[in-house]
């Protein structure tokens, strides 16, 4: 990554695990020397990198039922695939916190946005949901998985053209020297903390 100086340079090793995210291997910016075998370069090339960013919300009450832990949103027509999902922190955490989620063409729109703007994007559906009158946030925090040098996603997923196959390509070993680790190399718990576990 060029404009991260922890990137730059080149490492070498008798040995190396690489647990770099599947979208910092599809972005180009780390490169292997001799180059990787084909069917590991078809697996991160033809694997999906999904994008699913949060919004999170800390209002001074909470004004939705704090019993309720998932919140289904579905919007008309015109706002598909935006808000749709929501998940109150306030019974586990005890804190007026809601957490929005955006995934695929509206989770990377947003990511050029201002956090202002997402904000003010969120309680626009949080109005429709609640009422005009509820409260403002008093704090946020926004991610932008897809524009994270260090992630370039947040997970992987199955896309048109790939197949269970290629996770066991991406986690195969290179002449056991070079070893594969992370999410995108599960086949069953792919998308998972557990799965990068």
């Amino acid at each position: 990554f060029p404009s991260h100086d922890i990137w730059q340079g080149v490492f070498t090793g008798q040995r190396v695990v690489v647990t770099l995210p599947l979208g910092v291997l599809q972005s180009g910016a780390v490169s292997f020397s001799p180059a990787l075998p084909a069917r590991k370069q078809n697996a991160i090339g033809k694997l999906g990198m999904g994008v699913l960013n949060k919004c999170y919300l800390r209002f001074p009450r909470t004004f939705w039922d704090p019993k309720v832990d998932w919140i289904n949103y579905v919007p008309d027509y015109s706002r598909y695939g935006q808000w749709g999902e929501w998940v109150s922190l306030a019974r586990p955490t005890g804190q007026p916190i809601l957490l929005g989620f955006n995934a695929a063409t509206f989770g990377r729109e947003i990511e050029n946005w201002s956090d202002q703007k997402i904000v003010a994007s969120a309680m626009s559906t949080l109005k429709t949901m609640y009422g005009k009158d509820i409260p403002d946030p008093i704090d946020s925090m926004i991610t932008r998985w897809g524009s994270d040098p260090y992630a370039m996603g947040a997970y992987s997923c199955n896309i048109l053209g790939s197949t269970p196959e290629m996770r066991t390509d991406l986690a195969s070993n290179v002449g056991g020297r070079i070893f594969f680790a992370g999410e995108a190399t599960e086949l069953k718990y792919y998308q998972t903390v557990h799965g990068a576990y």
